[in-house]
């Protein structure tokens, strides 16, 4: 009986030790695709030699903060990534973030326009606003007067596009809220933002829910053109060989997405390392492959067809002034459109 009640406890043990050996060494709460998420793991091991969980994986970011608030008590992962950085900044303010500013930053020249000032997060991709045009509709009805494919934000004021823009609402997703906010900071004031927003919304012939949901309505001819993000745009084109033009016009808008360690993280050794690492080429370069999202430092090769980090023209994007004034400029730009 001795012997066999010793038999179990050494069994118990040893089950016990062979648990905690396989036990990761940093557990990460992802808004990525699994693809994705799963490749860095593997080469974050490769590259430190330390194992990565990716204990929820969810492409819905205010899923991911919602439960870093519930365990907030008792975390039980130590890194958040992917999702806008607007809802790590929320976190870091409601002190649910440890901060971190990691030395590979400095190292990366990373534009602190990326980084969160208090230090609870870190950009490290880019998804771009872009228009969308489509072809066989421009070459036939808008060529013909002598327009070429427009450039700039601008371009879709021209009168020859009434009722052929298709655009979305602030008050449904959040590419909206970037992309009125790029207008009121690219032109300068709040009041000459809204006047471009007037003057688009002659042309607008609907606003989708969706920051998408342009891209099958100008595909199917609906519109001529309209806005969506760019990777996304770029994603669909290729994978279903649609009949749009992509173009990022200059003095673009972006959303940052964002990296940023759990208050409590049980292994904040570990996890600083992640973002450490997060910050280095090669998970970018993941990123851009899978995603098709742009890294916030310069020289990641970015997939075929999309236009190098370098080249695209990005607006002076104030995070915390569209998150003093967004109830307000929602409110005006229903005011506008009626919507």
């Amino acid at each position: 009986m001795k012997r066999t009640l010793m038999l179990v406890v050494v069994l118990a043990l040893a089950i016990l030790s062979a648990g905690i050996a396989r036990a990761a060494d940093v557990v990460i709460y992802a808004a990525l695709d699994k693809k994705t998420i799963d490749e860095i793991a593997d080469a974050f091991k490769q590259a430190t030699g330390l194992t990565a969980e990716v204990a929820l994986q969810i492409e819905q970011a205010g899923t991911i903060a919602s439960r870093v608030r519930t365990e907030a008590s008792n975390a039980r992962a130590d890194i958040f990534i992917g999702g806008n950085s607007s809802i790590h900044d929320d976190l870091g303010k409601e002190n649910f973030l440890a901060k971190y500013v990691s030395p590979e930053i400095a190292k990366a020249g990373i534009d602190k326009k990326f980084l969160d000032p208090s230090g609870y997060w870190s950009g490290w991709y880019l998804g771009a606003l872009a228009l969308l045009v489509n072809e066989k509709r421009f070459q036939a009805e808008l060529a013909p007067k002598g327009l070429k494919l427009p450039a700039s934000w601008d371009d879709l004021l021209n009168p020859a596009y009434k009722g052929e823009v298709i655009a979305a609402n602030p008050a449904t997703t959040g590419g909206a809220v970037i992309f009125v906010a790029t207008q009121i900071f690219r032109l300068g004031s709040v009041d000459k933002g809204f006047q471009y927003i007037a003057d688009l919304h002659k042309n607008v012939s609907q606003y989708t829910p969706g920051a998408n949901g342009s891209i099958p309505l100008v595909a199917q001819g609906q519109a001529i053109a309209g806005i969506a993000w760019g990777h996304d745009l770029i994603r669909q084109k290729n994978a279903e060989n649609l009949p749009v033009a992509v173009v990022f016009p200059k003095d673009d808008g972006y959303e940052i997405g964002g990296v940023s360690i759990i208050k409590g993280a049980p292994h904040l050794a570990a996890a600083q390392k992640f973002v450490d690492f997060i910050l280095t080429p090669k998970p970018m370069e993941i990123n851009a492959k899978n995603g098709l999202r742009y890294p916030t430092r310069g020289g990641v090769k970015m997939p075929e067809g999309v236009p190098a980090f370098e080249n695209i023209q990005f607006v002076n994007y104030d995070q915390a002034a569209v998150g003093k004034n967004l109830d307000a400029w929602k409110k005006r730009w229903s005011d506008i459109t009626g919507k």
